[in-house]
This record gives structure tokens, C-alpha cells and sequence, in this order.
């Protein structure tokens, strides 16, 4: 019996032999060249082989009498025939800089769904995000909260008395139903007038409020304002939309950073903060802290000069907006206070001096980093 017979695609029965440049040395490389339906196989003088697929060559200047064979792996690399290619293979060979049928084909495919996502988003953003953000698992939002808070610096205060003097007041805001999803508040060593809401139910205060404020009530409602955007998801929410952004952005061969920028994902619309103040009026009334404390920070912050020399932290966080910045403009605050203080029954301070005095001063001690 006759022994069988491999099949093989004939390769091309006219050899030539050209130069390759790499782009990583200056000298030319001598090779011979032999062409086929599938690319072209190369011949070093040392005994090297190689063979390039036909779909990531490109066809150089037409012009030429022996066009330059360029690979779109590897942009720097060209193969210089001294002879021109059979004509059989070079019909149909894409020019360099332009894309393969196929190519194109996806190009605009991806267009195409780019456009259908961005006018979905348009159309039901809020809607979208409503839905979607109670299914995004809490690890993921727990390890996304963690790496935001860490970026705008800052040491974060653990004295115990202060601790606990924050663990009371939380208590005291938190909802007769709980929050959405557990939530975390810590302090921050630094002057920034600021408090933010992070995914995975961070709340994170930083000493310049604490510096800022003249009683414990303020401090409750600049709390209860940030634990309404929790209990609202808008952290998540923002989180969302930007990796939703981002990845349209990569699809259409745009570049862009991580997910998770701090102030893309924590900045927030003026609608979400005109919530988050009515949220928070609410919560202090059912706490029976005055709401007036919530009105008289924002006020104090709206009115003190902004051209004072801003640390680390601060300018990190004109990067978001100023915290006061983003909310309703004063004589929206006023009515919405005016409206609480006539539904407002008994209220007490909230916290007690000694309370008050030990969360002043949670700062006096540091996490070990």
C-alpha cells in the first residue's frame, strides 16, 4: 500500500530576496522571501526562520516600483522585496493606514452600539441606574470604597474616646429601617473643610469640619446629608456610570484611566445634592437634632474667603467641587430649613459636651500605617 500523501498549500515558486528593518537596529537584515496564500515565510543567512500572516501585512507606497511590506504588530518593522511581489498576492492587500474589511466591519459595529448605549443612557440613565445599582455585589464596592478613600491623603484618627463619640452619633442618624448597605465612617487628619460618600457605604469626615464647626448639630448635618447619598446609592451610582463611560471610551479605541477616579466617581449633580440636603432634614428631624445646624455650616463655608492657601487634600478636592458649592443656592436652603423648623417637635443637641469635646479630638491619635 502506498503511503499517504500530506496535503500542503503550495508555496509561491518565485523566491526573492529583499532586507528587513526591525526598527530596533540600523542595519538591514538580508532575507529571502517566499510568498504564499498565507503570508510570507522569511529566510535569515543565519538559518532563521520566520513567517508572517498575510492579515497583519500591510502594502506600502503603491507608487513605488517595489512597494515596502509593513506589519501593523509591529509599526516600526519593514520588509523590502527586490523584486515586487507576484501580483496575484499582492491583489487585495490592504494599503498602510487602512483597515481590513473585517476590520471596518467592527469599527462600525462598535459605533453603532456605542450610539445605542450613550442615547439609552440619555434617555433612562436615572432609570438604568436605579435598577442596576442594588445588584452590584457589596465586595466589589467594599475593595472600590477602600482604594478611594485612601486617595486624598491624610492620616485617619482612631482616639477611642473620639471613636466612640462618632460610633453615638452615627447611631443616633442612622434610620429606624437601617441603611442600604453597611456603613463605615471614619475621620481624616486633614483641614479640608470637607466630608464625602464613597461606594461601599463609606462616609468619611475630615478634621477641617470638625475645626469648622461651632456645635455638634453641624456636624450631624453635614453626617446626615453624606448618609442620605448613601442611603440614596449615589456613590454606586456615580461608580456606574463612569465604568460604563470607561468602557464605551476602550470599545471605540479611546484611552482612558481606571474606573475608579476620585473625582469622577465622587462628584455628584446638583440635583443628587439638593436630595441628599432634603434627605438629611428629614433624618435629623427624626433624630430630634435641630436642622439648623445643616443650614448655618453651609452658610459660614459659602461666605468665608476661598483664596486662603489650600493643602494637599483641599486641592485634591477642587478636583470633585467645593462641597458647598454643588448644593442649592442660599434661598433654596432657606426655605427647605423654614419648612423643617415648623414641623420640628423637641429637639436636643446632638451630642452631649463631653461628646463633643472627645470628637474634637479624635485626631489626637492616628492609625499605624
Amino acid at each position: 500500500m502506498a503511503s499517504p500523501t500530506l496535503l500542503t498549500r503550495p508555496r509561491s515558486r518565485y523566491p526573492v530576496r529583499g532586507v528587513i528593518h526591525d526598527g530596533l537596529s540600523a542595519r538591514a537584515q538580508p532575507v529571502e522571501i517566499r510568498f504564499d496564500g498565507d503570508g510570507v515565510h522569511l529566510d535569515g543567512g543565519d538559518g532563521s526562520t520566520e513567517f508572517v500572516p498575510r492579515t497583519v501585512l500591510r502594502r506600502g507606497d503603491r507608487a513605488a516600483p517595489r512597494p515596502a511590506l509593513h506589519r501593523t504588530d509591529q509599526p516600526d518593522w519593514r520588509l523590502v522585496p527586490d523584486a515586487a511581489p507576484p501580483p496575484d498576492w499582492l491583489r487585495g492587500l490592504p494599503d498602510i493606514g487602512s483597515l481590513s474589511p473585517r476590520a471596518r466591519r467592527w469599527y462600525a459595529a462598535t459605533a453603532a452600539i456605542a450610539l445605542a448605549i450613550l442615547g439609552g443612557l440619555w434617555a433612562f440613565g436615572d432609570t438604568l441606574l436605579d435598577i442596576t445599582a442594588p445588584l452590584v455585589p457589596q465586595r466589589m464596592l467594599a475593595q472600590v470604597g477602600d482604594g478611594l478613600v485612601r486617595q486624598p491623603g491624610g492620616e485617619q484618627c482612631v482616639d477611642a474616646a473620639g471613636t466612640a463619640a462618632l460610633g453615638r452619633l452615627t447611631a443616633r442618624l442612622t434610620p429606624t429601617h437601617g441603611f442600604v448597605e453597611p456603613v463605615r465612617v471614619t475621620v481624616l487628619d486633614t483641614a479640608a473643610v470637607n466630608a464625602l460618600a464613597a461606594p461601599g457605604g463609606w462616609v468619611v469626615l475630615f478634621r477641617g469640619v470638625l475645626d469648622k464647626a461651632t456645635g455638634p448639630d453641624e456636624v450631624a448635618g453635614v453626617l446626615a446629608h453624606e448618609f442620605t447619598h448613601v442611603a440614596l446609592r449615589h456613590p454606586t451610582k456615580s461608580l456606574l456610570r463612569q465604568m460604563g463611560v470607561s468602557l464605551l471610551v476602550r470599545a471605540i479605541g479611546g484611552d482612558v484611566g481606571g474606573y475608579a477616579d476620585l473625582a469622577v466617581v465622587l462628584s455628584s449633580s446638583r440635583r443628587a445634592e439638593a436630595a441628599a440636603d432634603t434627605g438629611a432634614v428629614a433624618q435629623l428631624r427624626a433624630s430630634h437634632i435641630s436642622p439648623a445646624g445643616l443650614a448655618a455650616f453651609f452658610h459660614r463655608i459659602l461666605s468665608e474667603d476661598r483664596a486662603k492657601p489650600k493643602d494637599a487634600t483641599e486641592r485634591v478636592l477642587d478636583q470633585i467641587g467645593s462641597y458647598a458649592a454643588t448644593h442649592p443656592g442660599e434661598s433654596e436652603r432657606a426655605v427647605m430649613v423654614e419648612a423643617a423648623f415648623m414641623r420640628q417637635g423637641a429637639v436636643t443637641p446632638a451630642l452631649n459636651a463631653a461628646d463633643w469635646r472627645a470628637l474634637r479630638q479624635i485626631c489626637a491619635v492616628k492609625a499605624q500605617s
